[in-house]
């Protein structure tokens, strides 16, 4: 039945094909000195199948290159996923050459087959990463480097800017730190605004600190109050004897749960500690007996701390039996429990005596807090 139908259809044309040459002008086409004629249906015919056909044999063409190059991706993803590194790069390399962002997962793949050499001589698109990976192994300078050439190339590459940003805070350049993380609050996804100015809130705080600057610890407040940000802000209140003031963002920090922090982070300041303790100790009950026994203890208020004997934890308690003798090996044993202890710890394990922004092993804000439980020793 398809055969006649098409046997149908071949006659149907030759018949319209031949009605039109009977009925239609001829036109006179020179070709290598040689006149035609032409039946201008035909010419007409010829001109537009060439103007369908040549752009036709392009985008075919084009269009097998991008299948490859996309069946490329799918397959050093694919082997990516089942952790056949070397296959990975392989197959993200032979699309590298005209899919750029490829060479930011090649980046990957050779910083964790550890060949952190090769990755020097990785560029464009990939210089944020392989900036990242520089700032993780603690090379500052070559992972400053690469971050400077992605953004030379692209202003507004986020990954490079928050990598700038991170690099200035380990070296402890807040303030710029601060210029950058200002260009990350100006160019950040809606969906991790409010992470950023969380963020921007700690490092003005830092700078507060280093250059005594009222304006930011007021701004940084007013952005986002964390326990860091609420503990220099009432260090900075009681450093203007603004105690009145003081005690109202203490009871605040209260109100939210933020006590145990704010006073691990003012046991750096004895007088600080000095003029708020008639109200820490009006809401001790609020206060872990631990935390209340250090404030006690680093104002040097032994009685205070022995009342709270019963009530605390094994390794507070030995710093309380070493904080009462005079003997030379139990001051030595107080402070190697002061620095075993490590309050604060980050979601990586890392731990600190102290509140950092920053954590300088994993590069991650926001993630290190005051633990529940305390062990000394503990990593």
């Amino acid at each position: 039945m398809s055969v006649i139908k098409l046997l149908l259809l071949i006659a149907f044309l030759t018949a319209f094909l031949l009605f039109i040459a009977q009925n239609s002008g001829y036109v006179e086409v020179r070709f290598f000195y040689i006149t035609y004629n032409i039946p201008l249906f035909l010419l007409l015919l010829f001109s537009f199948a060439l103007g369908f056909l040549l752009p036709s044999i392009y985008l075919l063409l084009r269009e097998t290159m991008l299948k490859r190059r996309i069946h490329g991706l799918e397959e050093g993803l694919r082997e990516l996923s089942r952790g056949y590194l070397g296959r990975a790069e392989r197959l993200l390399l032979s699309v590298g050459r005209f899919v750029e962002p490829a060479r930011s997962l090649v980046a990957e793949v050779v910083h964790r087959q550890g060949r952190l050499e090769e990755l020097k001589n990785f560029n464009s698109t990939a210089s944020a990463i392989v900036g990242e990976i520089m700032l993780k192994e603690g090379n500052l300078q070559e992972a400053e480097g690469k971050f400077n050439q992605a953004l030379s190339q692209d202003g507004e590459n986020l990954r490079a800017i928050k990598g700038l940003r991170d690099l200035y805070a380990l070296s402890e350049s807040w303030e710029r730190a601060l210029e950058y993380q200002e260009k990350v609050l100006q160019l950040c996804e809606k969906w991790e605004r409010e992470r950023q100015k969380g963020i921007k809130a700690e490092i003005m705080a830092m700078v507060y600190l280093k250059k005594g600057e009222e304006r930011l610890i007021e701004k940084a407040f007013d952005l986002n109050p964390s326990p860091f940000v609420y503990s220099v802000y009432i260090k900075h209140l009681l450093s203007q004897d603004r105690i009145k003031d003081a005690r109202k963002v203490w009871e605040k920090a209260v109100s939210v749960g933020y006590q145990e922090e704010v006073l691990w982070n003012l046991l750096e300041d004895e007088k600080a500690l000095t003029k708020l303790l008639d109200a820490i100790e009006a809401r001790a009950e609020s206060t872990d007996p631990d935390v209340l026994c250090m404030v006690y203890l680093r104002l040097n208020l032994l009685s205070k701390a022995k009342v709270l004997e019963e009530k605390l934890t094994t390794p507070f308690k030995a710093l309380l039996y070493s904080s009462q003798s005079h003997r030379e090996q139990d001051k030595y044993c107080l402070l190697g429990i002061k620095e075993l202890l490590k309050p604060f710890v980050c979601s990586c394990g890392k731990a600190y005596n102290t509140y950092k922004p920053l954590c300088i092993k994993c590069i991650r804000w926001g993630e290190i807090k005051l633990r529940r439980e305390i062990d000394a020793g503990r990593p």
